[in-house]
């Protein structure tokens, strides 16, 4: 064969198969995809340092199945951590199964069990730094309530949060506070956040419930849109904070446009898509649609700050006007094709600038048993199996409730995956 041959025999392109490793941590990308060719398709987050993914498909395409994959693909990094913003249960399984702790914000799926949330904001405020952020926080709320913030008013919560800080921490509440304060006008717009108020269940608790597992998810379904919402999503961002402490992290917040429409959840998205690559966290942001983050006023920052894009199938996505929006976002005729033909479900197409590639995720029975479980009867269920088996004998036991009952009786021989009482008992 002549050289010339050969030249014309050569491929002179390939397709591309993702980066062999996750380059920002040294390690394995976060997961393997199948794809129609013999070239499976490796999955990182990080484009150099970045993180922060965009990931936008209609409902009923596959969205909670890759955000709960995702998640339990993370904790592979070495001391990793997730907090998760989800919707509907779809992560629970996934979350629970991780060793984590899920937190049912609105009430709507644990309405009246011990699974309830309650949050005490003031537990820390004999703290200079924590009382200071419970000033503001406490201002904000009577802000919304319809109060004039005046020197006076910050004095009077400056010194009542002071004489509180010395109480004992069961007694740190905004009930506690409203006793303290030497305003009636400030103790009535208090009264709803008190027990006994339409918020009192959720912040005005003796004791904190939240955990400090490596997981955390926060079941927001019955809180977006109520009143309390801003004062829970405050305080809560504010605890996620502090556990920003340079390890691997990763932030999922799902049905992102719920949080396009509060104000304070869309501030929040602004502020850690700016900064939390300086804290190696990365921001995985969930919709259904396009336009959601097209219309709104931080649309720049999102575009701008997710390198990497995970498209679903759409097969509205020829129509021009749904065709226009995604130009907008950098895909040219081809990819809205792809798009508009892509299996519902099945089909993934990442985007970026080290390439485009779609892909399946190829989930075996266990993956698809923790992955896809967001229906109200898998919700009972899941709520059925922790209330017998406790949360250590939650895998087990739902494992076996979705016939991978090989599965469960492996258990046994991975030890990261033996509850801590259990290794307790046997050292």
């Amino acid at each position: 064969v002549s050289t010339l041959n050969l030249a014309h025999m050569i491929p002179l392109s390939a397709v591309w198969a993702g980066p062999e490793r996750d380059e920002h941590f040294n390690a394995p990308p976060l997961l393997y995809g199948r794809t129609e060719g013999s070239t499976p398709f490796r999955f990182s987050l990080h484009v150099g340092d970045v993180g922060h993914t965009l990931v936008v498909g209609p409902t009923g395409a596959g969205k909670s199945v890759l955000l709960a994959l995702m998640a339990l693909q993370f904790r592979r990094y070495e001391r990793s951590q997730v907090f998760a913003f989800d919707f509907g249960g779809s992560i629970r399984a996934a979350a629970i199964a991780m060793g984590g702790d899920w937190h049912d914000l609105g009430g709507g799926l644990t309405e009246g069990s011990d699974a309830s949330v309650s949050l005490q904001p003031l537990a820390r405020i004999h703290d200079t730094y924590e009382r200071a952020w419970a000033a503001d926080w406490i201002v904000a709320i009577l802000m919304r309530e319809g109060i004039t913030i005046t020197p006076e008013a910050k004095e009077h919560i400056w010194t009542a949060l002071t004489s509180l800080a010395s109480a004992p921490v069961e007694e740190r509440t905004i009930t506690g506070l409203c006793v303290l304060l030497q305003s009636n006008d400030l103790k009535q717009a208090l009264r709803p956040y008190c027990v006994g108020g339409p918020y009192g269940r959720l912040l005005d608790a003796e004791a904190e419930q939240l955990g400090r597992a490596a997981v955390q998810a926060f079941e927001i379904e019955g809180l977006v849109g109520t009143g309390s919402a801003p004062a829970v999503l405050a305080y809560l961002f504010h605890r996620i904070g502090d556990r920003l402490d340079g390890r691997p992290t990763l932030l999922i917040i799902d049905e992102g446009w719920l949080a396009l429409d509060d104000e304070g959840f869309a501030g929040q998205l602004r502020e850690w898509l700016k900064t939390l690559r300086k804290k190696n966290a990365s921001v995985i942001f969930a919709t259904q649609s396009l336009s959601d983050i097209d219309g709104s006023n931080i649309a720049p920052a999102i575009i701008e700050s997710c390198p990497t894009r995970l498209l679903l199938p759409n097969e509205r996505a020829i129509e021009p006007q749904i065709t226009a929006i995604y130009r907008r976002f950098g895909l040219n005729d081809r990819q809205i094709e792809i798009l508009a033909r892509a299996t519902p479900k099945r089909d993934y197409y990442c985007q970026s600038r080290r390439g485009n590639r779609l892909f399946e995720l190829g989930l075996s029975e266990v993956a698809l048993a923790l992955c896809a479980a967001s229906s109200k009867s898998d919700q009972t269920l899941i709520a059925n199996l922790v209330a017998e088996h406790g949360c250590e004998g939650f895998l087990a036991a739902w494992l076996q409730s979705r016939d991978a009952g090989w599965a469960a009786d492996l258990i046994p021989t991975f030890p990261s995956l033996i509850p801590q009482a259990e290794k307790e008992i046997e050292s």
